[in-house]
């Protein structure tokens, strides 16, 4: 068990500089193409979102409200990127409290990451990105769905593990399913327009 603790810490490690590297390319093409005062916005989201992360880069799991924050900031500061053609809803079961509710931190980024610079960024029109938080069978349900060119319109094949940050999320879900002795699985769902993720979790609390 101090193994796999010490192996998720440094999965964590890996995960929050592809974070921010991704962040930090999204700010360098705003500012060089677009005005100072928008800059300046980006600035801010991001500066915001990078203490958030580090705050949190030691902790095996936090609250989901606080995690569901951290996807906010990283979505709009995307969607600055894209020139406010992205979109984004979260929905969340009524039997979830957030505040009560606990996520490995930044768990579903690559997911949202994802859909938006393969599936978003490739439509020549607006998409949108859906975040479901779902309570099936006593497990947590994350679903990441969006409304891009999905997979065959993007030429990328998931299962090939060529990002990153998705090789290190199936990493993650591997030790906590033996930490905490679950199946917790990542599934992929082609739609007609766009892909849907549904990562399942075990259901913690923090009381």
């Amino acid at each position: 068990t101090k193994m796999a603790e010490t192996e998720l810490i440094a999965l964590r490690s890996q995960m929050n500089p592809h974070f921010i590297f991704n962040s930090l390319n999204s700010i360098s093409n705003y500012l060089g193409n677009h005005d100072v005062e928008k800059a300046d916005e980006y600035l801010g989201k991001f500066s915001k979102l990078t203490r958030a992360i580090l705050e949190n880069s030691e902790n095996k799991w936090i609250l989901l409200k606080d995690d569901l924050e951290l996807l906010k900031l990283y979505i709009e500061i995307e969607s600055l990127r894209l020139k406010n053609k992205l979109n984004f809803k979260i929905n969340i079961d009524k039997t979830i409290d957030v505040e009560n509710t606990l996520i490995p931190p930044l768990i579903l980024q690559p997911f949202i990451e994802n859909s938006i610079w393969h599936g978003i960024s490739k439509k020549e029109t607006d998409g949108t990105v859906l975040i479901e938080i779902n309570n099936v069978n006593g497990k947590l349900v994350c679903a990441i769905e969006d409304d891009g060119v999905g997979r065959n319109g993007s030429k990328q094949n998931l299962n090939n593990q060529n990002s990153m940050g998705l090789k290190i999320t199936n990493q993650r879900l591997d030790i906590i399913n033996k930490t905490t002795d679950t199946k917790g699985t990542i599934n992929y769902i082609d739609k007609k327009y766009g892909l849907r993720v549904e990562l399942s979790l075990p259901l913690e609390l923090k009381f």
